[in-house]
């Protein structure tokens, strides 16, 4: 696999490795961009004190963190991680904010088991998308959870409908035949379909499952980063530098002044501001 940051297939294994790696050592930029995304899906899971949380692919502990601070002071957060670096980086950062509601477990979600009593939500920041067994992963997930436990997590809404994805690989056409995505292909985009999902949903064993869309920004290159910032972080480690892996470098600069132009047309007080959708996805156990 290529070091750059595939918008097709990735597995969940990637992560223990070399994607764990070019996460972590983009960390803020990467957190930055789905912060948005992430604080509605915080106010969506409404956990509340004393509260048993699950975080499946919890990164570096940003949503963690942020959990944690909801089910305080007799709550816990439980964030879950196929990558040892980035759990190790949310123990960091969790032991130096003084946070005694959150602890963080190296294991892949689709397989492991978890003693205790269960949980009360199973909460996840696009950290379900990459099983190679999304119906196997979501059995197993479902028996993280209580009897009256539920879930809440994002995923990608299609391409088409998230320019920073959909005018990014715009781009990369004009320059490169572009394979054509495999639907389902565990990635980001593995759970575009909401048929799809509720059906991988019931088979697991949930139920009164809801799929509602969700609309806003997308920075790009994290809140504050300029459009020529926002063009080396697409070129660097998304996949617009990765559709171009092998081109000359007069191809490589053609594009990143054409996303230096997309992202000038995009530019906010805040950063480059791309609009993109989500689908957040809430069930019962």
């Amino acid at each position: 696999m290529s070091e750059k940051i595939s918008a097709n297939a990735i597995q969940a294994e990637s992560w223990a490795g070399e994607m764990g790696e070019k996460w972590l050592a983009h960390l803020d930029r990467f957190e930055g961009m789905i912060a948005p995304v992430g604080e509605a899906l915080l106010a969506k899971a409404a956990v509340r004190p004393g509260d048993q949380v699950i975080d499946i692919g919890c990164g570096g502990g940003a949503s963690s963190l942020a959990l944690a601070a909801r089910v305080a002071p007799d709550g816990m957060v439980t964030g879950l991680d196929i990558s040892p670096i980035l759990i190790a980086e949310a123990q960091r950062r969790a032991r130096a904010r003084g946070i005694q509601t959150a602890q963080f477990v190296v294991g892949d979600a689709g397989r492991v088991r978890i003693p205790g009593d269960g949980f009360d939500v199973l909460f996840s920041r696009f950290g379900v998308m990459f099983f190679e067994d999304p119906y196997a992963a979501f059995a197993n997930m479902h028996g993280f959870l209580k009897p009256d436990g539920r879930a809440v997590f994002a995923c990608w809404a299609p391409p088409a409908e998230n320019a920073w994805v959909r005018d990014l690989m715009a781009i990369a056409a004009e320059f490169v035949e572009l394979p054509k995505p495999e639907p389902r292909a565990p990635g980001p985009f593995a759970f575009a379909e909401p048929d799809y999902v509720r059906d991988i949903l019931e088979k697991a064993g949930f139920n009164n499952i809801r799929i509602e869309p969700w609309r806003g920004p997308q920075m790009i290159g994290g809140k504050g980063a300029t459009p020529e910032e926002a063009a080396d972080f697409v070129m660097d480690v998304l996949f617009l530098g990765e559709a171009l892996e092998d081109q000359p470098d007069t191809v490589k600069a053609a594009a990143r002044a054409r996303a230096v132009a997309l992202f000038q047309a995009a530019r906010t007080a805040e950063g480059v501001s791309l609009p993109c959708m989500v689908w957040f996805v809430s069930a019962d156990a």
